[in-house]
C-alpha cells in the first residue's frame, strides 16, 4: 500500500439497523476525512441516519453475541471479507464488534494482515478476549485503560495500545438556564437493562420531595430492537408511575441527535455499571455540559472530578441519590468547567489521525 494513498476502511458491526454507539463512533471517522468509511452490515440492514453510510452487506451474524453460531458464521463473513480486501491494495478489515472481533480472528488466520479490531465491550468471558489480545497482537485495541484493567490484558494504567471512543467537537450554543430554577438531568442511550435507567428512577424517587421537586431527568433513545431491551423498555414507563415519578421524568423517546437535549441539560447521568466509553459523554462535554457517571469503565478514564464531572458508586442508588442532593445543594453544575485541550483528545479529527496511522502500518505488513 502507498503511503500516499487513501484507505478505505471496511468498518464492521454486523447490525441490522444504523444504531447504537458503535455507528456514531464510524460516523464520526467518516466525517473527519481521513480515509473513506464503509460499514459491513447484515444483509438487509436499515440506515436511519443522515446522510446514509456506505455498507457492504454480508451474511448475517448476531453482531453483539459470542457463542458457537457466531464462530460458525464468522468464517462465511471472514471469506467474503477476503474477497473485499484482495479486490483492493488499499482496503482495511476494521472489527468492532463482538462478531467483529471474530471474524478479525479468522482473516488473520487466512494470512490477511490489513486486520484491526476494538473492543467495545465489558465481556463477561475475559479469558477469550486475553486470547484474542494474544493471537491479535499490535492489532487489537481497547477503548481505555478501565478496559486494559478489566480484561487483565495490562494494568500499567496508561493509554498504550487504547484509542478512545470519538464524536465531533464543534462549539457548543451553551446551555440555557431553566427560569424555574429546576436542574435539568439528561440520558441519552438505547433502553437496555444493563444502562441502568431504571437506577435514575430509584435514586429520584429515595429523594425527599422537596428536593426532587428540584429536578427534573429527561431521557432520549429507545429500544435496541431485541426482545430484551423491548422488555425492559416496556417496564420503564410503569415503573415512572409506581414510583410517582411524572413530574420529574420524561421518556422522549428517539431523536435524530442529541444537540436539543444537550441545550437544556445541566448535568448528562451515565448510571450504566462498566459502561465502555460513552460517546454522549464526550458529546455533553463538547456542550459544556457536565457529566454525573457510576465510578466504572470509560467515565473513570476520562473525567476529572470536580472540574467537568462527578462519580458515584456504581449499581447504588442509593449513592447517586446522594450525590444529586449534594450537588444540587452546592451548585456545582454552574461551577463546572471543560478543558478544551481532554475534549481535543476525542475528537473525530483526532481519534482519525490515530487510526489512519494504524491502517498504514497494518497495510504495511503485507
Amino acid at each position: 500500500m502507498s503511503t500516499a494513498a487513501r484507505s478505505t476502511v471496511l468498518h464492521y458491526v454486523g447490525c441490522d439497523e444504523d444504531r447504537g454507539g458503535i455507528v456514531s463512533v464510524v460516523r464520526a471517522l467518516d466525517g473527519a476525512g481521513r480515509f473513506d468509511c464503509v460499514l459491513g452490515v447484515n444483509a438487509g440492514c436499515r440506515q436511519r441516519r443522515q446522510p446514509p453510510l456506505p455498507v457492504l452487506e454480508l451474511p448475517k451474524v448476531v453482531g453483539e453475541k459470542l457463542g458457537l453460531q457466531t464462530f460458525w458464521r464468522s468464517r462465511t463473513v471472514a471469506r467474503e471479507v477476503q474477497a473485499w480486501l484482495r479486490a483492493e491494495p488499499d482496503r482495511v478489515f476494521h472489527g468492532h464488534s463482538r462478531a467483529g472481533l471474530a471474524v478479525a480472528l479468522r482473516l488473520v488466520a487466512l494470512g490477511e494482515r490489513r486486520v484491526v479490531a476494538s473492543v467495545h465491550c465489558y465481556g463477561r468471558q475475559r479469558w477469550f478476549y486475553r486470547w484474542a489480545a494474544r493471537r491479535l497482537g499490535p492489532r487489537l485495541f481497547w477503548l481505555t485503560p478501565a478496559m486494559k484493567h478489566y480484561y487483565r490484558a495490562a494494568d500499567d494504567g496508561t493509554w498504550t495500545q487504547c484509542v478512545p471512543s470519538c464524536a465531533p467537537i464543534r462549539p457548543g450554543a451553551g446551555r440555557q438556564p431553566a427560569a424555574d430554577g429546576v436542574v435539568r438531568l439528561g440520558g441519552i442511550g438505547a433502553l437496555v437493562e444493563w444502562k441502568g435507567w431504571h437506577f435514575v428512577l430509584e435514586a429520584l424517587a429515595a429523594l425527599p420531595a422537596p428536593v426532587r421537586s428540584r429536578l427534573h431527568f429527561s431521557h432520549i433513545g429507545s429500544a435496541d430492537g431485541s426482545a430484551a431491551s423491548q422488555r425492559y423498555a416496556a417496564t420503564l414507563g410503569p415503573r415512572t408511575a409506581a414510583l410517582g415519578l411524572e413530574q420529574s421524568v420524561t421518556w422522549r423517546g428517539e431523536e435524530p441527535s442529541s444537540e436539543a437535549l444537550l441545550r437544556e441539560t445541566d448535568c448528562l447521568v451515565i448510571p450504566s455499571v462498566n459502561e465502555p466509553f460513552s460517546v454522549a459523554m464526550i458529546e455533553a462535554l463538547a456542550a459544556g455540559v457536565p457529566v454525573l457517571a457510576a465510578d466504572s469503565g470509560g467515565p473513570r478514564d476520562v473525567l476529572t472530578p470536580p472540574e467537568d464531572g462527578w462519580l458515584f458508586r456504581s449499581g447504588d442508588a442509593g449513592d447517586l441519590a446522594r450525590q444529586l442532593a449534594a450537588l444540587l445543594e452546592s451548585g456545582a453544575w454552574a461551577r463546572a468547567r471543560i478543558s478544551p485541550e481532554k475534549l481535543r483528545r476525542f475528537s473525530a479529527t483526532e481519534v482519525a489521525g490515530t487510526w489512519e496511522s494504524i491502517y498504514a502500518r497494518c497495510a504495511g505488513a503485507d
